[in-house]
């Protein structure tokens, strides 16, 4: 099994490259509406969250067809395990 990526979406926004968040369960859950290439299940995703960033575990992933890098994921609040590490 191929080793979770990490995709910057909180400092790396923009066109091509960006992404909406509805909360669940206080934010401890989600579903993330996005565009970029390579995420998949199992990925971690780094979003921006007020003056500091959030990481997400991506539990479920669909593609949509029409534009190829338009994603929609669900995803739980994965902590970092050290300070300053993705």
């Amino acid at each position: 099994m191929a080793e979770a990526a990490t995709h910057d979406f909180a400092a790396n926004r923009g066109y091509g490259h960006d992404w909406t968040f509805e909360p669940i369960n206080s934010g401890q859950r989600g579903k993330v509406f996005g565009w970029g290439y390579g995420v998949k299940a199992g990925d971690y995703l780094i979003l921006q969250n007020g003056d500091h960033s959030t990481r997400y575990v991506v539990d479920a992933l669909r593609h949509y067809p029409d534009p190829p890098d338009m994603w929609r994921a669900e995803v739980t609040f994965a902590p970092r395990t050290e300070r300053g590490r993705p």
